[in-house]
């Protein structure tokens, strides 16, 4: 965030989670850290007892159609529509570019610099775009994140059937990023599947808290859904990332009482946000991202108080929190923030 920030990040994606660079700079001592730099659920889903079996034995077809069908019992997707589970899905975005020649890909911007990233790696020309009625005829693929990350921005259903239409015309192609929408499910394009030239990412791991599992799905464009399927090849997902996958998806009472525990957690981080002067610019039920001149100096204050949160070194003025687990995290948080907006704000730390 500032130079020496830029200047540790400038050679790979920047993402939450990094603790191990959180410690080695600001300290590992004292506190626990508390970890607010991803979007991931602090409540993960309570992991049940796994049969030996499913550890000791290859994935059989049989559980990977159970999982499928959970799945898209779980997404509201028709029986028509195609799905593929893999390993989380980073390894589906990474490996998606590849499976198209080379060709104009609009992104909308700001958001995950993953997309962007793997499509440049890929060959493709990139261009991002703020405003989807900006881009150009020329393009064959669009790649839309909703829920947004980080803005939490949501792109209406009706604006992407457009999209679709228009691009099909072309043999192009709409890639939807959904990995935030479990918790506003309505706003999903998947009950729409199936539609030519649409592929939809939905990830497993942030909701349901267990991102360590490495399970994702891929649901919509029938030819391209197999050609993502063949280059997986066979067991790219695990016995027991399968066995969980089908467990969590339809425990329907958990997902309901989830949904409504993030929203109340969300609504009160919101408060203490708000409560500390910081501008909230955007939200899902899994993160809150406020924009303030003095975001390197919050991140740093927080950091010395063993509380990492989510800088974006090409936005500066961005800072992203997840939710806290344990009440002595909030209070934690809640605690650093006052004292952050009562100080008087001096030179900032060189990050």
């Amino acid at each position: 965030m500032t130079q020496q920030f830029t200047q540790t990040y400038n050679r790979v994606t920047f993402h939450g989670g990094d603790l191990t660079w959180a410690k080695r700079y600001f300290g590992s001592d004292g506190l626990p850290w508390i970890d607010l730099s991803t979007g991931i659920n602090p409540h993960a889903y309570p992991l049940p007892q796994i049969p030996t079996e499913i550890w000791t034995r290859l994935p059989g077809a049989s559980i990977e159609t159970d999982l499928l069908q959970t799945a898209k019992h779980y997404y509201k997707n028709s029986d028509k529509a195609d799905i593929v589970a893999c390993p989380g899905t980073q390894s589906a975005l990474q490996l998606l570019p590849h499976l198209r020649d080379p060709a104009e890909v609009a992104i909308l911007s700001p958001t995950y610099a993953e997309h962007a990233k793997c499509w440049k790696a890929a060959g493709h020309t990139v261009l991002a775009v703020d405003d989807l009625q900006d881009v150009p005829s020329s393009v064959q693929i669009i790649v839309v994140v909703t829920p947004n990350n980080p803005t939490g921005k949501i792109i209406e259903i009706e604006v992407l059937k457009d999209l679709q239409q228009r691009l099909e015309k072309r043999g192009g192609l709409l890639v939807l990023d959904e990995a935030f929408m479990d918790l506003t499910p309505t706003h999903s394009y998947a009950p729409h599947l199936p539609a030519k030239g649409v592929l939809i990412l939905k990830s497993f791991g942030k909701f349901f808290g267990l991102a360590g599992l490495r399970l994702g799905f891929v649901l919509g464009d029938a030819d391209m859904v197999s050609k993502i399927k063949e280059q997986l090849g066979p067991w790219a997902v695990s016995g027991p990332a399968a066995f969980l996958g089908i467990t969590a998806l339809a425990d329907t009472n958990w997902t309901e009482n989830m949904k409504e525990k993030l929203h109340q957690q969300t609504r009160k981080l919101e408060k203490i946000l708000i409560d500390t002067n910081l501008p909230i610019v955007g939200s899902t039920n899994l993160f809150t991202l406020v924009q303030t001149d003095q975001a390197t100096t919050l991140f740093n204050t927080l950091g010395e108080s063993r509380i990492l949160t989510r800088p974006f070194p090409d936005f500066p003025d961005y800072l992203r929190f997840g939710l806290p687990g344990e009440s002595e995290q909030w209070d934690r948080l809640q605690n650093t923030l006052s004292k952050f907006e009562n100080q008087s704000l001096g030179i900032e730390k060189v990050v």
